[in-house]
């Protein structure tokens, strides 16, 4: 989609810009798709941080913003400004890192930003996004929306960081995720960028990775918002997979930790996580955190399928799923280290509170726009 939304309203869709770019290794990254500056947008490249970036595609800035060839974004607010003076002279006055930290290991952390709590922040976000997603539609509303920020932790000496006051760690923005604080079709994940500075790095799996380990912490199942592009789905599938054979050989990672603390309270009886070795398609989506029709797409995709008195069951022995491992080259180690989740109990809550409320009503619906599972 090479022109920006005419409406600030409109329903997203998915892009066809997923995984699809190889990094780059020089400070100024560019390999956009089918597209050249030109043809996208004047401007032809961001400033961000240490980086110069060549963008890929239109996104709606004020037009007094669109007719230089460079855009000077802060890290620490997103704020975008046309000068590079203008970008040294300026003093952020916002706390950074903003939101509430979800997850932190030795080279990352994700901040949980309210769209509501920070809107122009959020709003920033979706404008430097749509430089590097196709279909994504720009919706200025975004009350409704959580954003996942994750930022890399670079050494104390990196240049273009952002230092946090409270622990002197400093912070370089990588990309993030969106999702729709109440979803009628439950979806956990609504819009997923890693700028092409940080691709190739397994940043789109984490992110894919900590929206799923989020929403079993709520004690519900859920997806990427429908339907996905054909390289989306390639890296969701990617992930299916891995999560599915983990689970069914008993290893998912923490899973008794998890159904204890916070989904044992809903729906789960715990004290069979490694014992039950006989599943079924609601099992499985409960130990996973998937929907149920991914995961029959997923075992069907690997032949692990089975059906027993009518109804689809997994009773296949470990050196099965081994050679399934093996044949279809699933690397079943995870990105992130789950240690590094940080619950909280009262979100938990709160979002398990909005969701069971939605249920509720037959006639509940929410028309906020996100925008597509677009991922690297």
């Amino acid at each position: 989609m090479g022109k920006p939304p005419a409406k600030n309203n409109e329903r997203t869709k998915p892009s066809t810009q997923v995984c699809s770019k190889r990094p780059t290794t020089s400070v100024t990254h560019s390999n956009a798709p089918n597209a050249t500056a030109d043809e996208a947008s004047e401007i032809q490249r961001i400033i961000l941080g240490k980086y110069s970036i060549a963008v890929w595609y239109a996104s709606p800035y004020p037009d007094e913003y669109t007719h230089a060839r460079d855009l000077f974004i802060c890290q620490q607010c997103l704020k975008y400004m046309r000068h590079r003076e203008t970008l040294d002279s300026h003093a952020c006055p916002d706390p950074f890192p903003r939101g509430r930290r979800v997850y932190e290991d030795a080279t990352s952390a994700l901040f949980e930003v309210d769209g509501k709590a920070h809107t122009l922040y959020c709003q920033n976000l979706c404008l430097l996004s749509k430089l590097f997603l196709d279909q994504k539609t720009i919706y200025y509303d975004i009350g409704g929306f959580l954003f996942y920020v994750l930022l890399s932790k670079q050494p104390a000496t990196a240049v273009g960081s952002f230092s946090s006051p409270a622990d002197a760690t400093e912070y370089t923005f990588v990309g993030y995720f969106s999702k729709e604080k109440s979803s009628v079709e439950r979806n956990n994940l609504a819009c997923i960028l890693v700028l092409p500075p940080f691709r190739g790095q397994s940043y789109g799996q984490l992110l894919i990775e900590l929206s799923y380990e989020l929403t079993k912490m709520e004690g519900t199942i859920g997806g990427p918002e429908q339907p996905l592009s054909s390289q989306g789905f390639h890296s969701y599938r990617s992930y299916w997979r891995r999560a599915i054979v983990q689970a069914l050989l008993g290893v998912l990672p923490q899973a008794e930790k998890y159904l204890r603390h916070s989904c044992g309270r809903k729906q789960h009886s715990s004290e069979d996580v490694v014992e039950q070795r006989v599943f079924s398609l609601s099992r499985l989506a409960q130990l996973t955190g998937i929907r149920i029709e991914d995961v029959l797409f997923t075992l069907e995709d690997l032949g692990l399928l089975g059906n027993w008195h009518g109804k689809h069951m997994v009773c296949i022995a470990d050196d099965t799923i081994q050679q399934v491992i093996s044949t279809r080259r699933i690397n079943p180690g995870m990105r992130m280290d789950f240690n590094g989740l940080q619950v909280d109990d009262d979100a938990i809550q709160e979002s398990l509170s909005e969701q069971e409320s939605n249920d509720s009503d037959p006639n509940s619906s929410n028309s906020d726009s996100g925008s597509s599972a677009d991922s690297s």
